[in-house]
């Protein structure tokens, strides 16, 4: 064989290669941008007043899991009735799990139905009559 073969055969793998994977990436479904993008664009100062008032409360919500249960401990000052909480997955929004929980030392959510993986975890509340949100990533394992 010689070199011009090999090049040939060698330009005709890599081109397969990449036809591919040009394939697979445009059959996989990804949802990264939710489908009210516009309407939460208009509503993002809302969002970010709720996350300063957060801020403004001075103390944190403790996020915690073991096993199949989801622990969150709120301090004294933000048990303030109910708090929503939004479990939403970045890469598949029909895996998604929303919760209606009264704000108390210690709440347990289980977690044995969700499926594993990352979720970002939105609680939505009221401190002193204002409304507040808190978000972070969670691993369920």
């Amino acid at each position: 064989m010689n070199w011009g073969k090999g090049i040939a055969i060698g330009m005709g793998l890599f081109m397969s290669f990449i036809i591919t994977l040009v394939v697979i990436m445009m059959n996989n479904d990804t949802d990264l941008v939710s489908e009210d993008y516009y309407q939460r664009e208009l509503a993002y100062n809302k969002q970010y007043d709720a996350q300063q008032n957060y801020m403004n409360a001075g103390e944190t919500i403790e996020v915690n899991i073991q096993k199949d249960t989801f622990f969150l401990a709120f301090p004294s000052s933000l048990r303030t009735g109910k708090v929503e909480v939004e479990l939403k997955r970045p890469n598949n929004k029909n895996q998604d799990a929303n919760f209606t929980v009264d704000a108390r030392e210690k709440v347990m959510i289980p977690t044995a139905m969700l499926p594993k993986g990352a979720f970002d975890c939105i609680l939505h509340g009221t401190y002193k009559g204002k409304p507040y949100e808190f978000v972070q990533q969670i691993i369920v394992e």
